[in-house]
């Protein structure tokens, strides 16, 4: 489940019950519902599992960590440290995690492969949740924004309250979503994430704005779902998924453009009358809100490709047989699936 049933009662609540209110006129009722509202998401805030400094030092020192690792931790911490702090420290401690997490970051194609290793063998819930985070931003730098909602997904369920990473995570589990695109669900997580991160990095929580004002605009605009179901189509042709379902899914939208241009061209026979809304005015047309808004500039960039592919070109025959040889034979399931569309994608 990537929506938590708070997030269906935020959903719910905002988009249906206040709007209904709004236009019967039901300024108390309406008020009451946001009350409510504010009230599920304090009650959710203090139900968060948080990230605890000393508990994580406890972690630290029963792991056996050398001094080094620890001053270094507390020093970082005491000079307000970024979000990488909890990382550092379990690099120093886990060789393990060390091994993929630097083959991760120096985009060698066996990086996610370890990183899931680290997560199928790892009985330690503090490296599983750190594997787990990063092994989700592999996933998205390489193009794979359904395996980082599978990955962060079970980060939000199970990981929580033993990182700093957190906020990161829901932040990254809405953009993700909105790649696919599945927009509500964006919607749901990217406001979740405002409403109960409210410390988290600026760079996250300005993107969130700006994407949340893109995705809600193209909620109710027939040419952005449009665009949205045109992507889905791509992206299942990048997959080759062909056969009849993709072809119903293109034709469909044919179809559906086909309309759209008769509509405007009927609006455009109307004259001076079937202009834009004047007032309190409703418009039925359809690009009424086709436009996204033009909003801020994205506060730099929020993945990109750590250049796998290449490199995933670039080894010999005998050692790519090996990593998926590796996949097949010593990962469960679960994972085999998941890296199995990974280094699908990156055999392209």
């Amino acid at each position: 489940m990537k929506i938590t049933n708070l997030g269906m009662i935020l959903l719910l609540t905002s988009l249906i019950t206040a709007p209904a209110l709004r236009a019967q006129g039901g300024g108390d009722l309406e008020k009451k519902a946001e009350e409510a509202m504010e009230q599920m998401l304090e009650k959710a805030r203090k139900q968060i599992p948080r990230f605890s400094h000393e508990a994580f030092v406890k972690w630290m020192k029963a792991r056996k960590a050398d001094s080094s690792v620890l001053e270094s931790f507390e020093k970082e911490w005491g000079m307000g440290s970024d979000s990488r702090i909890t990382d550092r420290a379990v690099r120093g401690i886990d060789k393990d995690y060390a091994k993929a997490t630097k083959m991760a970051d120096a985009g060698d194609p066996k990086g996610a492969l370890e990183l899931v290793r680290v997560l199928a063998t790892s009985k330690d819930a503090v490296v599983q949740a750190h594997a787990r985070y990063m092994l989700a931003r592999v996933l998205l730098d390489e193009d794979d924004p359904e395996g980082a909602v599978e990955v962060l997904s079970d980060f939000i369920r199970k990981n929580r309250g033993l990182t700093v990473l957190d906020a990161e995570a829901a932040f990254y589990l809405g953009y993700s979503l909105s790649l696919i695109p599945e927009v509500g669900e964006a919607i749901i997580n990217l406001d979740l994430f405002l409403q109960l991160y409210p410390d988290a990095p600026e760079r996250y929580r300005a993107n969130a704005h700006d994407l949340l004002a893109e995705l809600k605009a193209q909620w109710d605009s027939p040419l952005h779902q449009i665009a949205d179901e045109m992507k889905s189509v791509e992206r299942s042709l990048k997959k080759n998924k062909v056969g009849k379902a993709v072809e119903t899914k293109q034709l469909d939208i044919v179809k559906k453009i086909q309309t759209l241009i008769e509509q405007l061209e009927q609006k455009q026979q109307q004259g001076p009358g079937g202009g834009p809304p004047k007032g309190n005015q409703q418009s039925n047309g359809p690009a009424s809100e086709s436009a996204l808004p033009s909003g801020k500039a994205r506060v730099g960039p929020l993945h990109g490709s750590r250049g796998v592919k290449g490199a995933w070109g670039k080894m010999k025959d005998r050692d790519r047989e090996k990593v998926l040889n590796d996949i097949q034979t010593r990962l469960p399931e679960r994972y085999r699936h998941l890296l199995e569309k990974y280094y699908k994608k990156i055999n392209k």
